[in-house]
């Protein structure tokens, strides 16, 4: 077992919960015969002692504090990561790169870092690794290689339902309008075309209110000299089920009730029904006979 003293950064095994559950940052507030007092990052105190003290693991120093880019982690880990987007967000720094890749971590609120002044602060960059991780610098990485290689370039967002990833694409079509150099009723039809496909595909779920149910693929073409000559929006995978529960003015839970009653009727097989069900929903009845 390692020796710690007072102010050690150190890795903190939790009894797990699930399988997810990963070693949590804690800092050593005092250690005595009795055994080790310990505050984690989130605030809460443990007092360990005997074999419980085989939990605690050294932490590299490369972790002891937050990061731009993740690949300096001297421990690549999990939990080294998990740590370093925890602090950064409590920074309010939302972004951080992965070598090529940028992580970003909805903060569900405005922060003041987009918009016309900030666009300008990158349009001039042509070595994006000398900015902040930004999901600027990513747009303009992408514009930069298109123009120096002559090549297609590729964006791909992704990420769980509520991660923003409508609002990065917004932002990055955006971003990529504006440094094309040309204001012109195109470069607003590309960003304005976003609520219309939003009005037909999103709904409501657990996790957001308003949830795109299919994704998105879209082409901006360029010519030699950077500038935008039109665009193609394609949808697919869209949740018509969804959608349509949505109209009928189902709720999320109401959609899991009725899917769950389905998923019993088909596993069970030779059922019918008699007389009516009827489905109230705000003081309108509908009568749906079954037989």
């Amino acid at each position: 077992m390692a020796f710690f003293s007072e102010g050690d950064l150190v890795w903190l095994r939790l009894q797990k919960v699930n399988d997810f559950d990963v070693p949590i940052g804690a800092t050593v507030k005092s250690v005595d015969g009795l055994g080790m007092l310990l505050t984690d990052d989130e605030g809460q105190e443990h007092f360990l002692t005997g074999s419980s003290l085989g939990d605690v693991q050294a932490m590299h120093p490369s972790c002891l504090s937050a990061v731009d880019d993740m690949i300096q982690l001297g421990e690549l880990s999990e939990a080294g990561i998990l740590r370093n987007l925890f602090i950064r967000y409590n920074g309010q720094k939302i972004y951080t790169d992965i070598g090529m890749v940028l992580v970003a971590v909805n903060p569900y609120q405005h922060y003041p870092i987009y918009g016309e002044q900030h666009i300008n602060d990158y349009k001039p960059v042509t070595d994006t690794s000398d900015k902040p991780p930004h999901i600027y610098a990513t747009a303009q990485h992408a514009f930069i290689s298109m123009k120096r290689r002559l090549q297609n370039q590729s964006i791909i967002i992704s990420g769980e339902s509520g991660a923003g990833k409508t609002e990065s694409t917004k932002l990055i079509l955006r971003y990529l309008t504006a440094v094309s150099g040309q204001q012109t009723t195109l470069d607003q039809q590309i960003v304005d075309a976003n609520p219309i496909l939003e009005a037909f595909g999103n709904a409501k779920t657990v996790r957001n209110d308003n949830s795109s149910r299919f994704g998105k693929y879209i082409n901006i073409y360029y010519n030699r000299h950077a500038l935008i000559e039109g665009a193609r929006i394609e949808q697919y995978l869209l949740e018509k089920s969804r959608i349509v529960y949505q109209v009928l003015m189902f709720s999320e839970k109401e959609t899991r009730i009725l899917f769950t009653l389905l998923a019993a009727i088909l596993h069970l097989g030779n059922l019918s029904f008699q007389g009516e069900v009827q489905i109230i929903k705000k003081s309108i009845t509908h009568n749906l006979p079954y037989s």
